[in-house]
């Protein structure tokens, strides 16, 4: 984790933090291919549908690094960089989970939607909050 008065890097990888949830992901995992080789008979319709499934979850399975500066959030997963401009949101809010970056300046049904939501631990929250407040209280 850097810090720097600029910007600010960490890593989330829930599988490794949540031993429960990890058994119970592959308990469910598990439970889709038998469910599936059940329906179908076929081996590779189970593969499928377990792979489709491990697919869906891979923010769970793979270290996610995110990096935020005062122009920028950098989400970085797998082979993949995902850049955003924060002078696209508005607001921001902090949660029991992580950092919620809004585009609307009014709080709407559909917001939830419409922004990003960056996963963070506690110690993670305060520090990217403070130099969240230094970017939207300009």
């Amino acid at each position: 984790m850097a810090e720097d008065g600029n910007f600010y890097c960490w890593k989330v990888h829930p599988m490794a933090a949540s031993p429960y949830k990890t058994g119970l992901v592959f308990l469910v995992l598990a439970s889709c291919g038998i469910l599936a080789y059940d329906f179908t008979a076929s081996y590779f319709m189970s593969f499928i549908a377990v792979s489709l499934l491990t697919g869906s979850l891979i923010q769970f399975f793979a270290p996610t690094y995110y990096r935020i500066d005062r122009e920028k959030v950098e989400i970085k997963i797998l082979f993949k960089t995902r850049t955003e401009p924060l002078s696209k949101y508005k607001k921001f809010f902090a949660d029991n989970n992580g950092i919620f970056l809004s585009s609307e300046p009014d709080s709407k049904v559909l917001d939830q939607f419409r922004g990003l939501f960056l996963l963070a631990g506690p110690g993670d929250r305060e520090k990217i909050s403070s130099l969240l407040k230094g970017v939207f209280e300009k």
